[in-house]
């Protein structure tokens, strides 16, 4: 919504066309708005479909935000569900990156920004499949980082708190609760907040970004004093278990 009242021109990609179309009708101020449903985690379909898209629709940017969050305790999962982590969260990610970035190159640049989480960096209780598939997203960043530079492409990495979403919603129908007694103690942001603070570090140039205080010191503790961030985190699951 804010690129479009910037007068941007849009692709919305996700796999259901209704909802697509739906959300391209909120927009306004746009420059257009094309939808494209699409299942990212299809290589061969990314491949095919996006590469014929930005043939008629050429782009500088590309915001990979799609992902799922199912917590709940490792043992009482299926590994099922690692496998769909990573292949939305990472490789749906790495699928989207691999069709734009030559796209980008041969527009002589551009930019890439990846929609990580807190758990990139740090993990807890319960979200053993989703901290893995962000994990290897802030992997795969930071490394991108250097290898685009000589190409002017841009990398960003987005590192947000609990945001105020219907997916967060859903999560805490099946939270567990020890997970709950550490999440409960981070500010929750609002999508519109993240959502800026993500653009505005774009135009700023920076790798790394971190919406909100509470956020940006719990990375610096996680980086500085992990321990003490996991004597925290265990303190608040025991207290519930």
């Amino acid at each position: 919504m804010q690129l479009a009242a910037m007068g941007a021109e849009l692709t919305l990609i996700a796999r259901r066309e209704g909802p697509l179309r739906d959300a391209a009708a909120k927009l306004t101020g746009a420059k257009a708005v094309h939808v494209l449903p699409l299942d990212i985690s299809d290589e061969a379909a990314v491949n095919s479909r996006v590469a014929d898209h930005l043939g008629a629709h050429p782009a500088n940017m590309l915001i990979n935000n799609a992902g799922i969050a199912t917590p709940g305790r490792f043992l009482e999962q299926d590994t099922s569900e690692v496998r769909s982590h990573m292949n939305i969260n990472f490789f749906g990610m790495v699928h989207m990156t691999k069709a734009v970035v030559p796209h980008l190159i041969e527009r002589g640049g551009g930019h890439i920004a990846n929609v990580g989480s807190l758990l990139s960096v740090m993990g807890i209780y319960g979200y053993t499949a989703y901290a893995a598939s962000k994990f290897a997203m802030q992997g795969f960043s930071e490394c991108l980082r250097g290898e685009l530079k000589p190409h002017g492409i841009r990398v960003t990495m987005l590192l947000p708190p609990d945001t105020d979403t219907p997916q967060h919603a859903a999560e805490l129908e099946i939270m567990p609760r020890e997970t709950k007694a550490i999440a409960g103690s981070v500010k929750m942001l609002t999508a519109e907040s993240v959502a800026r603070s993500l653009l505005v570090g774009m135009a700023s140039n920076r790798f790394e970004v971190i919406p909100g205080l509470d956020g940006r010191m719990t990375v610096l503790a996680q980086r500085l004093v992990p321990g003490l961030v996991r004597y925290v985190c265990d303190s608040k699951q025991q207290s519930v278990s």
